[in-house]
């Protein structure tokens, strides 16, 4: 994602959709940011920068004007939309016709989000995907190429807050009782799936370690390129990290400085 954000100037403009508090820091860009959430508290967090404008608004009918939009960012979207062919247009409508647009989302039938979906009782997640098959939908209903893609490993991170929520109102059943459980085993149920997950993906060749796939079309053809994973990812933020053979028991996430316990080496 960051790769296509610091080529942009200031005066580029992007557009990051379902954005909550951002997708993605300000830090060394220039361009500006329209941040569109439907939900009114999504902002409640959100770092002020006066590059980055705040919209409450549906993606089905976007207040933003045709062709105006150098990038749209769909990071961890995609999944909750309920109306998707409806907003894929919207998406197309704003693109300028040199548009890009980057895309992250589960692997629907993978474990990560097998378990996200069985914890939270379907956590908003309305949408299964296979790779492939939303390749060919946003192609065709964007009218983009798919340039380059990645997997996208997870650290389990949606089991970090969850004993944060034991008070709040109106908690499923199943969540409530899973928050009420003590903080120690949440970290432990969090570090078993991370280790477990790799340890099984390196010598049994599972996929269970991966979260989804990060996605960039533009307006280009050829040959998709499959850029190396991040097998490493923070147990705090979630962001990830290319191998680093002299940190092989515990490193610093760049992002947040979050400290985590071991560094995988091996390169899926």
């Amino acid at each position: 994602m960051y790769d296509w954000l610091w080529q942009l100037s200031p005066s580029d403009r992007v557009l990051d959709i379902a954005s909550a508090s951002g997708s993605f820091s300000m830090e060394g860009l220039v361009c500006s940011v329209i941040a569109i959430d439907e939900d009114p508290d999504a902002f409640s967090a959100a770092v002020t920068d006066a590059r980055r404008s705040r919209v409450i608004g549906g993606v089905e009918r976007l207040p933003i004007a045709s062709a105006s939009i150098d990038l749209v960012i769909c990071n961890h979207a995609l999944e909750h939309f309920q109306e998707l062919e409806a907003a894929l247009e919207e998406i197309a409508r704003v693109l300028k016709p040199d548009g890009r647009l980057y895309i992250s989302v589960p692997d629907g039938r993978g474990f990560c989000d097998r378990i996200y979906r069985w914890v939270f009782e379907g956590g908003g997640h309305v949408n299964r995907f296979r790779r492939e098959d939303l390749v060919r939908l946003v192609e065709s209903r964007v009218g983009v190429h798919l340039a380059q893609w990645q997997k996208l490993y997870s650290a389990f991170n949606y089991l970090r807050g969850i004993p944060d929520l034991r008070n709040a109102p109106d908690l499923q059943a199943r969540l409530k009782w899973i928050a009420r459980l003590p903080r120690r085993l949440n970290r432990a149920t969090q570090w078993g799936l991370y280790l477990t997950t790799r340890v099984a993906d390196r010598f049994l060749g599972t996929q269970l370690a991966v979260y989804g796939w990060a996605l960039w079309f533009d307006r280009g053809s050829g040959a998709a390129v499959e850029n190396p994973a991040s097998v490493n990812v923070c147990m705090c933020c979630g962001a990830g990290h290319p191998p680093e053979p002299s940190q092989r028991f515990s490193w610093t996430c760049l992002l947040c400085r979050g400290r985590n316990p071991v560094w995988f080496t091996w390169q899926p």
